[in-house]
């Protein structure tokens, strides 16, 4: 194993301890991190509800997690899809391929109109 490989497990061990540590705090004290964006306009932005969701998943109560940010939660698996191939791409010295750029594009248009109609509707 090479120094980069050995760097890059020593900085996700270091980020899953980090989100564990803030996981338990949350579930002890309520207390998270605020949306920057609901704080300053009220409204709520296309990740609002992340912390919620997530862990409302954790606790397999698949319902809450819905409610909590439905876009995410049904798109999640493709913005894990997208993460693999992302460092698949970058390990194999790749660049993205047009068609996914494309598919990004498209989804952070979509989540940004999810931004908008959540508001407007109050989903």
């Amino acid at each position: 194993m090479n120094t980069v490989d050995r760097k890059k497990i020593i900085t996700a061990v270091i980020l899953l301890f980090i989100l564990i540590i803030y996981y338990l705090i949350y579930i002890k004290t309520g207390i998270g991190i605020p949306c920057i964006f609901r704080l300053v306009t009220g409204l709520k932005c296309p990740g609002c509800g992340i912390t919620h969701m997530i862990i409302d998943m954790i606790n397999f109560d698949f319902k809450s997690a819905f409610i909590d940010n439905q876009f995410l939660f049904v798109t999640w698996p493709l913005v894990v899809a997208e993460l693999i191939y992302y460092f698949i791409s970058k390990r194999t010295s790749k660049t993205a391929e047009k068609v996914n750029t494309i598919l990004v594009t498209i989804y952070g248009i979509l989540l940004l109109l999810f931004g908008i109609f959540r508001n407007l509707f109050s989903w």
